[in-house]
């Protein structure tokens, strides 16, 4: 892996999600790309509304532009003491068309599950972020608010051709994890007790990881993952691509929310 993004909402920038970022940038010796992102369309509406009411509460250009400059320079910094080599795109435009292009040309993209450019406050993940998980042309990233480590990576399968297509990226995009514990999760309404296809997958993983564990649970997908999660720590979860397979119901917001807010690992979604 060489090149990953990082979004930032180049106003309210996450602290958590630049630290993760670095996580991984280092470990995968990549470059970290920061797309400080600015809601063009919004602007324009506040500079309106500014004219319109004379009110000083509504920062101006100037003062938007300064913080977006002093992010950029908190950014860098932080790269740069972790030695890892900083690039800055700053994106003015409608953010989710501006994230679409950028992911044609990276391997991977890190994004803040609360990240919005709407007034209103917005379940988790949010539109913009449920928008880049379905048109996204790379892996994503959902970063945790905080961030421990990864001691076991779990693996969702539910046989369905994406499920094997995020073991397969991640996989690719993460060698350096070939000495964790790997964990394949299925869980089935019916009372199956194999890992369909286990013998295949075993020899797959077998070549890339040490350590493989099979683990089949009963009942409904969504209930059943995020009580398996909630004990869990550092671990990273793979997933298939975003609105499709029966594990994407947890990305309902009454799910996703509780999933999000009671576990601190990471989300790696991938498409097929």
């Amino acid at each position: 892996m060489r090149k990953i993004l990082l979004v930032i909402d180049a106003q309210n920038m996450n602290n958590n999600a630049i630290g993760f970022g670095c996580f991984v940038a280092e470990l995968t010796k990549s470059k970290l790309t920061g797309v400080f992102l600015e809601n063009l369309l919004a602007e324009e509406m506040r500079e309106l509304a500014s004219i319109s009411t004379y009110s000083n509460e509504i920062p101006s250009s100037n003062q938007r532009n300064e913080k977006t400059e002093s992010n950029i320079r908190f950014f860098r910094e932080e790269c740069e003491k972790r030695g890892i080599t900083p690039n800055i795109h700053r994106k003015r435009g409608i953010p989710i068309k501006e994230m679409i292009e950028e992911s044609r040309f990276v391997d991977m993209i890190i994004v803040d599950a609360e990240m919005s450019f709407k007034k209103k406050i917005e379940s988790t993940p949010t539109d913009f972020v449920k928008d880049l998980l379905q048109e996204a042309e790379c892996p994503v990233i959902i970063c945790p608010e905080g961030f421990g480590g990864v001691d076991e990576i779990i693996f969702t399968y539910d046989a369905s051709p994406s499920s094997i297509i995020a073991m397969k990226q991640f996989t690719y995009l993460f060698p350096q994890f070939h000495e964790k514990k790997i964990t394949i999760l299925e869980i089935n309404k019916e009372n199956e007790i194999t890992v369909r296809s286990k013998p295949k997958i075993s020899e797959w993983l077998k070549t890339h990881y040490d350590l493989l564990n099979f683990t089949v649970l009963s009942g409904d997908p969504t209930e059943e993952l995020f009580k398996y999660l909630l004990d869990k720590k550092n671990v990273f979860l793979v997933m298939g691509a975003y609105g499709r397979g029966r594990f994407s119901s947890l990305f309902r917001p009454s799910r996703a929310r509780l999933v999000v807010k009671t576990t601190s690992f990471p989300i790696f979604i991938a498409h097929h």
